[in-house]
Parts: C-alpha cells; structure tokens; sequence
C-alpha cells in the first residue's frame, strides 16, 4: 500500500523529468525558430537589399480590461484649437510623410523623427495653455 508521502514523491519526480523535457523541447523550438529568423533576415537583404534588424524585445500585447464605470462628472466643453495649434498640427503631418518617404529611400530617420517628436510636444503644451 503506498502512502501519501510515497505518492507525493513519485508526482514529483515525474513533474522533474516533465519539466525538463518541456524545457529541452522549448529550447530545440526556439533555436528553430531563430535558425529560421536569420534565414529569412538574409533573403530580405539578399533578394530585396532591405535590412531588418532583429528586435531585441518581443513586443507585449495586453488584454483590454473593461473599464470601470466611475461616475463622471461632465465636461467642460474643449475650446477650439488654436492658430499656433493648427499650424502644429500641419507641421506634424509633413513631418510624417517626411518619415514615410525617408523609409522609403532607405535613408536613416532618426533626425526626422526627433523633429517630430519636438513637434508633437510643443503641440502638447500649446493645448495646455
């Protein structure tokens, strides 16, 4: 007859050897996986002269929650954008199809987009104001 403790362990062992094998397996699928990521990076350069780089982080994707229904109290109503305000808004669109066609090009970005994002923030304290 076996006990408890007898059962615990035998369930433990098993969950052991379980685990290391998931782990072995998740390790063989990844190594697969970057195999083919590296595979697929040297074709785009190769056939199409595009270089992608490999993200270093996986981007996260979050359930939405569902909103709690706070009692709110009514809002002002906005007042209408400003001059200096509309005129930053149009900068901020040419500056994005800046960016689209710097892509395009192939030519780096990062100063284009740096203006964009000083762009966006004087729209956001000109909103403030």
């Amino acid at each position: 007859m076996t006990t408890a403790l007898d059962q615990y362990r035998q369930a433990k062992n098993d969950y052991l050897k379980l685990r290391n094998q998931a782990k072995k397996e998740l390790v063989a699928r990844f190594n697969e996986l970057a195999s083919e990521l590296f595979h697929v990076q040297r074709e785009l350069l190769e056939d199409f002269g595009e270089k992608v780089s490999i993200p270093s982080k996986a981007k996260k994707t979050r359930a939405a929650k569902p909103a709690k229904q706070a009692p709110s109290k009514p809002q002002p109503p906005a007042a209408p954008p400003s001059a200096a305000a509309i005129a930053l808004q149009k900068q901020i669109e040419k500056q994005k199809k800046k960016i689209a066609e710097t892509q395009a090009a192939g030519k780096p970005i990062k100063a284009v987009e740096d203006r964009l994002y000083e762009l966006e923030d004087a729209l956001r304290l000109a909103q403030v104001k």
